[in-house]
């Protein structure tokens, strides 16, 4: 397997579409000096989501499921919850955002992985990092297992996902990119906010009356 700065490097001479065939989100800086840390994308939005003022910790690739409700076919999807699997995405942030916003659009139509598993994707293996999902209260829950960190998290802020955003598996959309923080009376531990952004599917049309549940993947930058 190539290094990550040989990535980084071929990246430079190589189209990104050569790579991809979703359309990434251009990046505020590709390779970053060593130690400095990656700038978040931006979606191009007349309103962004609020500046990080925390410092980053790590940055993971969720692979998973949106899950909706709908009343009937003609009415609007009610989100759920989430679940996925976050895979460490944290030194090929470093070496090149390039190569990392071009990850969710090609984790969104592969199967799902085990979640034990790791992924290969453009030449890069991810190992597991930890999980996201729902507790019982509807609270977003990240529990990261290597190191052992949590977050459990409230909304504060979101914005659409760029319209070239990829659109999934099943054409439907990206979801929006969101901003949350540590959720009060809760007690997370190692992680203050978080960031989903480059979203790609996990938007959902109802068709009929039940549960929806699709295909997803973004990224996610944990601060603290």
């Amino acid at each position: 397997m190539p290094s990550l700065r040989s990535i980084c490097v071929g990246l430079l001479l190589t189209p990104l579409l050569q790579i991809s065939s979703g359309a990434p989100v251009a990046p505020a800086a590709d390779c970053p000096k060593p130690g400095q840390a990656p700038s978040l994308p931006l979606t191009g939005n007349p309103t962004e989501l609020p500046a990080p003022t925390l410092a980053l910790k790590y940055v993971a690739i969720g692979r998973g499921i949106q899950n909706y409700t709908c009343a009937s076919a003609s009415s609007p999807a009610v989100a759920i919850g989430a679940i996925a699997t976050l895979y460490d995405a944290t030194s090929l942030a470093y070496m090149s955002t390039t190569a990392l916003h071009a990850i969710p659009p090609m984790a969104v139509m592969i199967p799902m992985p085990k979640s034990s598993a790791s992924i290969n994707l453009a030449n890069t293996i991810l190992k597991p990092l930890g999980n996201h999902y729902f507790d019982a209260a509807g609270t977003p829950v990240f529990d990261l297992t290597t190191p052992k960190k949590s977050l459990f998290a409230a909304k504060v802020a979101n914005t659409t996902a760029p319209a070239t955003a990829s659109k999934g598996p099943g054409g439907q959309g990206a979801v929006d990119w969101l901003y949350l923080t540590s959720k009060p009376t809760y007690t997370s531990v190692g992680l203050g906010a978080v960031y989903r952004v480059v979203t790609a599917g996990g938007k959902a049309v109802c068709t009929q009356a039940g549960p929806q549940s699709v295909q997803y993947a973004a990224e996610y930058w944990f601060y603290g």
